[in-house]
């Protein structure tokens, strides 16, 4: 499935990437990478699914156009429990810090 590149600005985002990590790991300038989120750029097929391939590593899943709703993005089950597992550790470690010392 071809992506809409109105998309990949929001599925990096979703993955918690930079535009120098995602183009980084696309093998792809930083320029030519802002290009593609903008819609600017014409770019091959090939570097759209390179970029896509990246971005599914991250736990991204591209959603199709269907009757009733347009293209999207969502992230994957695992991704979702690293974010909630993520916040509680940061949360135990202030309520650590936050201990006073005997």
């Amino acid at each position: 499935m071809a992506v809409d590149p109105n998309l990949l600005q929001a599925a990096r985002l979703l993955a918690k990437l930079s535009l120098d990590e995602l183009a980084q790991r696309a093998q792809l300038s930083r320029r030519s990478l802002q290009n593609m989120e903008a819609g600017e750029a014409d770019c091959l097929l090939s570097t759209m699914e390179l970029v896509k391939e990246v971005l599914e590593a991250e736990g991204i899943i591209f959603l199709g156009e269907t009757e009733l709703h347009g293209p999207g993005v969502r992230v994957s089950r695992a991704t979702a429990k690293r974010w909630t597992r993520k916040r509680t550790e940061k949360r135990r470690g202030r309520a650590k810090q936050e201990e006073p010392s005997a």
